[in-house]
């Protein structure tokens, strides 16, 4: 079976971090490396995660952000794109890449069967489970997310907001196709864009991504999402936060075409 590296991200875990490595360690497919990025934590995190994984015998590196006292939605993709060099070291080793939140439990058969079908469906390039008694989601989450090496090795540098979506799209561009696996579930926190600041947010990456004043609105009003459009319209009249990532910018701003496009399909 083809083997994975998994990694993830924390900023000040502590105490969520024995849980989750003891999770990973407990898969029936272990990860044959795991990174760790620790974003800036103030707190013992990084002890704690190097001490863990030790004491369960797992292979780990680990990338460091300078120390900073809180952390920052709209900077996630900073220690990212630090840790990729690591990433694209490994990625030339091994065939997949997963990330996960470490405030997530998966089954212990998750990775194993995400690889097994991975080896077995060439033509997708990411894929990904869903959140147990959560929000179901159309696009492959961040937490238990599986992508094939060559996307990791397609980038340089991550968008500053995330590399959730930001992934999805590179495997879309070179080709692949992505996958939910409805039957695979996690147990994980709901999303903060489920909140009202994280609606805002949400509305707030919809402009920094390139998508137009009109599809925005339309949208908002649509799903009588007010806190969505607030948050567009806020950094429409800002004007001063834009994604530089040209396949980020392509992929957001066809929303409009390729929403037409199903809808010809579902009436033909």
């Amino acid at each position: 079976m083809s083997e994975y590296v998994l990694a993830t991200k924390f900023y000040n875990e502590e105490e969520a971090l024995p849980v989750f490595i003891r999770n990973i360690a407990q898969q029936t497919l272990r990860p044959s490396v795991i990174l760790f990025v620790n974003d800036g934590s103030t707190d013992r995190s990084e002890v704690v995660a190097r001490e863990i994984a030790e004491q369960y015998g797992l292979n780990f590196r680990i990338v460091s952000m300078p120390k900073k006292t809180k952390g920052n939605l709209d900077t996630l993709g900073r220690a990212w794109t630090k840790a990729q060099p690591v990433l694209k070291e490994l990625a030339r080793e091994y065939k997949y890449v997963a990330t996960a939140d470490v405030d997530t439990i998966f089954p212990k058969t998750y990775f194993e069967d995400m690889v097994k079908y991975l080896d077995s469906h060439p033509r997708i390039g990411v894929a990904a489970g869903q959140i147990e008694d959560g929000l179901q989601r159309s696009f492959p989450m961040f937490t238990g997310k599986v992508v094939r090496s060559e996307v990791i090795l397609y980038i340089d540098k991550y968008w500053d907001i995330s590399i959730d979506s930001f992934l999805n799209i590179k495997a879309l561009k070179l080709g692949y196709e992505l996958k939910i696996l409805d039957m695979m579930k996690v147990k994980t926190p709901p999303s903060h864009l489920e909140s009202g600041a994280g609606r805002f947010r949400s509305g707030r990456l919809a402009f920094y991504a390139g998508i137009g004043p009109l599809y925005a609105t339309s949208k908002a009003i649509t799903k009588n999402d007010m806190a969505y459009m607030r948050g567009y319209w806020y950094e429409f009249f800002r004007g001063s936060w834009r994604c530089e990532d040209e396949d980020v910018r392509e992929f957001y701003g066809s929303l409009v075409q390729r929403n037409i496009r199903r809808l010809i399909k579902r009436l033909l």
